[in-house]
């Protein structure tokens, strides 16, 4: 992740700095200027820029937070979706001693996409602390 933000405030030793991200992706093609400001949010200061507020600077997530989040949120549901779906059969045969039918492998699969999503979302939101994006450059 890249974006472009604006800083509101600086903490007292620098290293934490408040920014507000500039949301731009709609305005490719606009010339109007009009760019909206985003939800405010905590990065770091890890090059030890001088900043104050009012500063534009870029932001940058770390590579292996983006990686760890692309596993957890795309591809734990993608394979618990699939291996649901291959198990739908030996479920029915236990429990109704017969072939399973399309509904059920599609239920089947739609439990496999939601649990392990509410699953990955709770812990998100509750557990874990992912690493605050730093500012990468001053403009």
């Amino acid at each position: 992740m890249t974006q472009n933000a604006e800083v509101i405030s600086v903490s007292q030793d620098g290293k934490e700095v408040q920014v507000r991200p500039i949301v731009t992706d709609a305005c490719l093609s606009c010339k109007e200027g009009c760019a909206r400001r985003g939800s405010p949010f905590t990065a770091l200061n890890a090059q030890g820029f001088s900043l104050k507020a009012g500063d534009l600077v870029r932001i940058t997530a770390s590579q292996t937070a983006e990686s760890l989040q692309a596993v957890f949120s795309l591809l734990i549901p993608a394979a618990t979706a699939i291996i649901a779906c291959f198990l739908a059969n030996p479920i029915s045969r236990a429990l109704w001693q017969k072939q399973s039918s399309e509904g059920f492998k599609a239920l089947c699969v739609l439990a496999g996409i939601i649990i392990p999503g509410a699953a990955v979302l709770a812990l998100s939101r509750f557990k874990i602390r992912p690493s605050k994006p730093c500012v990468d450059k001053l403009y």
